[in-house]
This record gives structure tokens, sequence and C-alpha cells, in this order.
């Protein structure tokens, strides 16, 4: 997830029916955390760290997240894409870390996304109009997987003018986790839910 991201965040989340055991043990030093700098970047007090699900994230995960919200200097934001706007379309960036080593979850929430009424799927965020970042996270019981869980977080992708410089940024939209452990089932949910937070945009050019 690249690029800085601005602005205010929802969180939101789903409460999981049981909480699965991982059969591997994690260390103290791999386990996501609050931080001052998640609330600087992703808006999100310490009360609230464990409500919206981030504390089931590895640490490495966590910063995936982080990492895509730094701070942003004071410049001029552009947040429409080039190229021609066509009515009732909207293009939509979607990029998947995580616990994915085979990449079919990732391939699931694409194709997913795609399926939405106007939805056209791109590869970079300048030409985007709305941006969706997913991180998998697998569960375990023993050594058998029961499915994946995921945190994700919508935003609106623009480009800050410095005068210098130019740079990616992203207006935050929506964080949430869902915390049940689905398989195929994941990608339906998160398709569900974007499909919702792209109804505003689905109403024709601006």
């Amino acid at each position: 997830m690249a690029g800085a991201v601005l602005a205010g965040v929802s969180a939101s989340g789903q409460t999981a029916s049981h909480k699965p055991r991982s059969s591997t043990t994690t260390t103290t030093k791999n386990v996501a955390v609050w931080t001052p700098a998640v609330q600087q970047a992703l808006g999100v007090a310490a009360s609230d760290f464990n409500a919206v699900g981030l504390n089931r994230l590895t640490k490495a995960q966590l910063d995936a997240l982080v990492s895509a919200a730094q701070v942003s200097k004071k410049g001029v934001l552009t947040c429409s894409p080039a190229g021609t706007v066509v009515v009732g379309r909207v293009r939509v960036l979607v990029t998947v870390a995580g616990d994915d080593p085979t990449g079919q979850r990732a391939v699931e929430i694409r194709q997913a996304v795609h399926s939405l009424a106007g939805v056209d799927l791109v590869e970079t965020a300048a030409s985007a109009d709305r941006a969706l970042h997913v991180v998998i996270q697998e569960q375990t019981l023993g050594k058998r997987t029961i499915g994946f869980t995921a945190s994700y977080m919508t935003s609106t992708p623009c480009v800050e003018d410095l005068g210098s410089t130019k740079k990616d940024v992203e207006l935050k939209g929506e964080l949430g986790t869902y915390t049940e452990p689905k398989g195929s089932d994941l990608a339906r949910d998160l398709a569900g839910m974007m499909d919702q937070d792209l109804q505003p945009l689905r109403g024709g050019a601006r």
C-alpha cells in the first residue's frame, strides 16, 4: 500500500462467534500493539485498538497499514484521475497483503469487487477513483487452516503537489475488520462492504 493517507477514518468490525487458536506460537515482538503512530496514521485510539480488530494482526501486518498513512505536509491535493470519466462507472484499485501465499484470496477478492455493478479494476492509484487495501490473516486450529480473517481500509487516491515535488497520497475512508474465519465468503463480504462504499461515486461524472 503505497503513498500517504490523510483525513479522518471511521472504524467498524464484526464479532467472531469463536476465537480460533493458532498452532503457531507468536512471540511478543511479532504481536501488533497500539502506538501513538497508529493513532496518528489510522485515527485509532488505544481504547479502540482491540475493538476494531487491529490486535489480531501481526506487527508486520499492522505496519503495512500504518505505512500507507504517513502524515502529509501542506500541499495542493488533486483527487480526480486523469482520463475520461464514464458516467456510472468507478475505477477501483485493490491491494491484498498478509497470509496469502498462493494468492488465492487476492484473486477471489479482486474478482468479487470486479463483479460489482459499474466497477472497473485498475492497477495504479493514479488511475483510481477509490482504493481498497486488505490485509489477510490465516486462522488455524492445530495444524489445520479453518479460514481467513481480514482488516481493510478504503481510501480516495490523490496527488499532493508540494511545489518542488509531487507524491501519491490517500484520503482515508473506512477502516474495519472481519474477525470470523471464512474461505471464499471473505471476498463476498468485502465486496458487499465495497458496494456500499462506492454508492456515492456511482451518481455520475464529477
